[in-house]
């Protein structure tokens, strides 16, 4: 966010986000970003208790909320006994009680919590997980225990949109001078600020690199590279989350905020790390899923039905978007307790914790190793045995809790603040043999006491932590499949088909600078990156980078033509590499020669320019501008063709060149559309509806046309983009 204020106002612009004013009322905060708790510990502000929320509460951009109160809360209630007061209108209001009603309070109702059991399960081993968190809320506040109204107050803006936040203080909803939202702060009737609403920035570069390797990364067999190991209101660590490893393939559970760009920066591809792990929807563990969500393709999502209703209630308030579209952006695997699960080959089993809302951890078997995830959790006997006197726990749920599993090849155990979580102290009195295998998360590294034998879980892909496994049978035929599914024109073959990949696909290794094909060449082999990167020069010109997951070379074995760019190695570069005429013979009798003609027809025109000037295609990933060249038609097109009229139900997506388009409403109005400018009625084309609008050309010249069902199989594939594009019939 920007602010103009007078030179003796204090002006703070948080690195994630944000902006906080100090005023005679204290610090005014204009949006919060996840962690900008840590901004303001860091710079010792302390932590504002007066919060002006966006007009827009969830960056499609990033992925995230733009709203995040439950740590400001928690911090200002629980550590200094005080309410946080959230500035907003009516709607904002109910919003922000459904966050917090299931991160404070959990569910509403438990009436299908029967779902998350196995029916091996006894009944009196299950948790009671309403009396388990009415027993948390109750410890925590008077005698009816701590209420949401407790915590938060919501001053609302009058009809004039004014808000007053204190004595002479007022928070003042204006437009900025190019029109966007904004607020002007007023004490004492002068002016200290004008705040523009705008989303936060991405993330800095050196909070991703702080634990990204400088070389791309090589996961273990079995292992656990921790991308955070401590607490919300931990200004100098990152918050718990990690990439649990199984077959070199990625869990990514509870993801921290940007996660996804801490994989990124280490060279991981999107499609390396296809599964999220749900514990509970805390925002220090559910803040990162949807980044993830919305990354590239679908994932699959685990928890029990019960968190998933919590998390779809949150996200519903957050987003502002229907259950049924949230549900269609990831693939949901229920997880059943008492019953095996497998992940990328490895047996999981989930269990209940004993938490302040219902959460999830878990058991993991690999290779003849093992670990276990305690997730936030209780771990106190003496608390356990007191719930249980006071009916709380049955003896069965009681002895399950003190029963934890410390055998495991490496215990994944968090420390947080009591007293819903486990003290430091309770896991000092373990046996040292225990303590050799432990690691603690959810812990500041200055609070770790010293000279207990206690392990801090050190994050970055350096400190990853390998579970040595005989490698699996199958390793090599595992990372061709892998390598082949992560291409989305591949990914349907029929195992035949896969079985001829593994017999004509040979492994390679390139050092960095190695020239892999050159410009002009005879196309003689075609490439999947396995691992690495690889950049595109034509003529001395570094046009695009290629990562895991894409393909390269495909162009002049279909076309005849020759090599149209040099293609280096960044880095290290592992390939599969398939020589032309098996390659040729590979695709013949699919209809995959046509879609890559086009590709090979798109990638020769500017198309990846053209996709370059809209602002939802510009932030594709390589592989998905690439699935999209391979369905574009460019097609020439006449002023006062139509494109869409209205009562006419939506044939294709148009992606305008050097045409120029208009589009008209239901009342007549107008607007003008040029290069770069993205045409259709995204909604209907996922769910086919008639348009009650008008597109036509108005100035002939070329345009990319997608058809409805390749768009719509690029929509379903990538739920980023179909988030992005969601109640759109234009983007320009």
């Amino acid at each position: 966010m920007t602010a103009d204020a007078p030179s003796d106002v204090d002006v703070y612009h948080l690195p994630r986000g944000g902006t906080i004013v100090r005023t005679s009322a204290g610090l005014v905060q204009f949006g919060a970003p996840p962690e900008t708790i840590k901004d303001s510990l860091g710079l010792g502000l302390g932590v504002p208790t007066i919060y002006v929320l966006p007009s827009s509460w969830f960056s499609r951009r990033r992925g995230m909320t733009c709203a995040e109160l439950e740590f400001p809360a928690y911090y200002n209630y629980f550590l200094h006994g005080r309410k946080l007061l959230a500035v907003c209108d009516d709607d904002g209001r109910r919003r922000l009680h459904a966050i917090l009603r299931e991160a404070l309070l959990g569910p509403e109702r438990y009436d299908q919590v029967v779902r998350d059991f196995d029916a091996s399960v006894p009944v009196e081993a299950r948790p009671n997980l309403p009396a388990e968190c009415e027993f948390f809320r109750a410890g925590a506040g008077g005698p009816d225990g701590v209420q949401i109204d407790d915590m938060v107050d919501c001053r609302l803006y009058d009809a004039s949109g004014c808000a007053l936040v204190g004595e002479g203080v007022e928070i003042r909803r204006i437009a900025s001078a190019d029109g966007a939202p904004a607020w002007r702060l007023v004490d004492g009737g002068r002016v200290l600020a004008e705040v523009e609403d705008v989303e936060p920035p991405p993330p800095a570069p050196l909070r991703v690199s702080r634990i990204a390797p400088r070389v791309p990364f090589s996961p273990p067999a079995f292992g656990v590279t921790v991308l955070g190991s401590s607490h919300g209101f931990d200004p100098g660590g990152k918050t718990t989350g990690f990439v649990l490893w199984i077959n070199r393939r990625g869990v990514l559970v509870d993801p921290p905020c940007d996660a996804t760009d801490i994989l990124a920066a280490a060279g991981v591809p999107p499609h390396q790390v296809d599964a999220v792990i749900l514990t509970h929807c805390h925002a220090d563990h559910d803040s990162g899923v949807f980044q993830k969500v919305l990354e590239e393709g679908r994932v699959s999502l685990y928890t029990t039905p019960t968190i998933l209703g919590s998390f779809l209630r949150k996200w519903i308030a957050i987003t502002g978007e229907s259950e049924e579209r949230l549900r269609r952006l990831f693939v949901f695997r229920p997880v059943t307790i008492g019953a095996p699960h497998r992940i990328n080959g490895g047996e999981f089993r989930f269990f209940y914790a004993l938490h302040s809302i219902p959460t999830v951890g878990f058991e993991c078997w690999f290779g003849g190793k093992s670990m276990v995830y305690s997730s936030d959790t209780l771990y106190q006997p003496e608390r356990i045995e007191s719930m249980h006197k006071a009916g709380v726990l049955t003896a069965a749920r009681r002895d399950s809790l003190l029963d934890f599993p410390w055998h495991h090849s490496l215990v994944i155990h968090e420390a947080g603040v009591p007293p819903i979580h486990t003290p430091a102290t309770q896991l000092a009195q373990l046996p040292p043999e225990v303590k050799q295998r432990l690691r603690l998360i959810h812990i500041a590294e200055s609070d770790l006491p010293e000279g207990q034998g206690l392990s801090l879980a050190r994050t970055g892909f350096e400190n990853t932590i390998d579970l040595p496994v005989a490698e699996p049978r199958h390793a090599e035929a595992l990372e061709v499949l892998d390598a082949l599914a992560s291409i989305e024109l591949f990914r349907n073959f029929n195992v035949t088909r896969c079985r001829e990949f593994l017999t004509i696909s040979r492994r390679e290794i390139h050092a960095p600078s190695s020239l892999i094909i050159g410009q002009g060449e005879p196309g003689d082999r075609f490439y999947i990156i396995v691992a690495g990167e690889a950049v595109v020069v034509k003529d001395g010109v570094v046009v695009k980078t290629y990562r895991g997951g894409d393909f390269f070379g495909e162009t002049a074995l279909v076309t005849g033509a020759p090599r149209s760019a040099d293609v280096r190695a960044k880095t290290e570069l592992v390939l599969l590499a398939v020589d032309k005429y098996d390659f040729l013979s590979f695709l013949r009798g699919t209809d995959l020669v046509a879609a890559l003609v086009r590709l090979a027809k798109n990638r020769d025109l500017p198309s990846w320019d053209v996709m370059g000037e809209n602002p939802v295609l510009r932030v594709l990933s390589a592989a998905q501008k690439t699935q999209l060249q391979a369905v574009l038609e460019h097609v020439p097109v006449q002023s006062g063709q139509e494109l869409w009229k209205q009562g006419a139900p939506p044939d294709a997506a148009w992606l305008l060149d050097t045409a120029m388009a208009e589009w008209v409403d239901a009342t007549g109005a107008v607007v003008r559309l040029q290069r770069g400018a993205l045409l259709c009625d995204f909604d209907a084309i996922l769910r086919p509806r008639a348009y009650e609008t008008t597109a036509r050309i108005v100035h002939a010249g070329d345009v990319y046309r997608a058809p409805a069902a390749a768009m719509r199989q690029f929509l379903e594939n990538n739920p980023g983009v179909q988030l992005a594009l969601a109640g759109s019939q234009f983007v320009d």
